[in-house]
């Protein structure tokens, strides 16, 4: 209909807009962080050698080196679709750093867009426009977009994948699912999940298999080629499985500031980083040893993961309290608030449309899945990021209920 296609191209310009706002205010990022100069270094050496590579003999922790003078030795320590979209938009000497956010401000808002349009699919145009207009104010993703990280370009992928498994376009929905996994390999599982669905499951059992089929077709070659540069069995990259679950039996004690503070004071993760050769070594020896600790103590183990579990959500918004003229207990207070009242509205929402699990599972299937993910290892607040986009739609649909519209739900034709 126009006025639902006015509406989404009038929602994707305003989210579009929040996001270059947010560029103005928390201006170009600089370049710092070992996460952001190790997506550059990757990025910069793809470009100019062809070669996915930090361009020298790295170990875990060091942080990326510019215009690096080699050898090239071909690297999986992280997922390529990042690295690959910075080297796309490299074409002067200096980094491209306003080119990513203003390519991050784009795909935020086709993020705002995918979210109403699957909303308006499975509810009513109220709760579509509600749950886009979540996605499209919601501050840590606005803030997202000015840092050189992959979060961004991952949920537009992710909610893509959706949007199109949405309208039972099962090999496009998988071509995206594959490149959501390229662009952060925590998604991997997710993917073997839908795997066994399409073989166990009796209910859109080829739709499962298709989209499993176009993950494989993204996926697969990029293992084939980490077999070949690094003589291991590498799905997608070796960066973060094995510290993730090391640092997760750490106690980080809420309000401590800078994690890996609390982090080096282990010993044990000190020596790993100090002695093994290469990141994807000290990787493997950090898993080993996690997982000795979490069989050693199962139970200490389970109830510090239920402590910092929340982090997930109510980390707190340090980067807001720069830019907002107001007391930091004020904004982090409303900062709080209005997340425990986003995960209620979501979980509501869920409830609420249950009766419907056979047409909204795969909205439900990402939160869940990563929820649990993030369960057994280190827990970052953006690390919900991808998670947001279809919580919002069951958020919407919650408060449009909550707000007395009772027609919240329209069935589907």
């Amino acid at each position: 209909m126009p006025s639902t296609r006015r509406t989404a191209v009038a929602l994707w310009v305003f989210a579009c807009a929040v996001r270059l706002a947010a560029l103005l205010i928390w201006g170009v990022p600089n370049i710092r962080g070992i996460d952001q100069t190790e997506y550059l270094a990757l990025a910069q050496n793809l470009r100019e050698h062809g070669s996915f590579s930090y361009g020298v003999p790295h170990r875990w922790g060091e942080p990326g080196i510019l215009n690096s003078p080699g050898p090239f030795f071909p690297t999986a320590g992280r997922a390529p679709l990042y690295p690959a979209m910075i080297a796309a938009l490299w074409w002067g000497d200096a980094p491209p750093l306003l080119q990513i956010c203003l390519v991050q401000a784009v795909l935020g808002g086709f993020v705002a867009l995918f979210v109403y349009l699957i909303a308006l699919h499975s509810f009513a145009r109220r709760a579509a426009l509600l749950a886009g207009m979540m996605v499209s104010l919601a501050p840590l993703a606005t803030y997202t977009t000015t840092t050189i990280l992959a979060d961004t370009l991952f949920c537009f992928v992710l909610t893509c994948h959706v949007w199109l498994w949405d309208r039972r376009r099962g090999l496009a929905a998988g071509l995206m699912m594959g490149a959501a996994v390229l662009a952060r390999a925590v998604l991997l599982p997710t993917a073997l999940l839908i795997g066994v669905a399409a073989l166990l499951l009796k209910f859109n059992r080829m739709l499962h298999a298709r989209i499993m089929l176009g993950a494989l077709l993204v996926i697969v070659p990029w293992t084939v080629r980490n077999a070949v540069t690094q003589h291991a069995f590498i799905p997608v990259a070796t960066m973060g499985w094995g510290a993730n679950v090391l640092l997760g039996t750490r106690d980080v004690p809420y309000g401590s500031g800078n994690p890996f503070l609390t982090y080096m004071q282990d010993q044990t993760f000190v020596d790993i980083i100090k002695d093994a050769p290469t990141e994807a070594e000290a990787e493997k020896l950090m898993l080993h040893e996690g997982l000795r600790r979490i069989v050693q103590k199962p139970l200490s183990w389970m109830a510090l993961r239920i402590e910092q579990y929340p982090r997930l959500f109510f980390e707190g918004p340090a980067y807001l309290y720069s830019v907002l003229p107001l007391p930091r207990p004020v904004i982090k207070y409303a900062y709080l608030l209005g997340a425990a009242a986003f995960v209620a509205l979501s979980l509501s929402g869920l409830w609420l449309a249950r009766s419907r699990w056979r047409e909204i599972y795969h909205l439900a299937l990402y939160p869940i899945t990563l929820g649990a993910t993030c369960f057994v290892g280190v827990v970052e607040e953006r690390y919900s990021l991808a998670m947001v986009p279809m919580m919002a739609i069951f958020a919407g649909f919650a408060l449009s209920r909550l707000a007395g519209w009772r027609a919240a739900t329209l069935p589907r034709p």
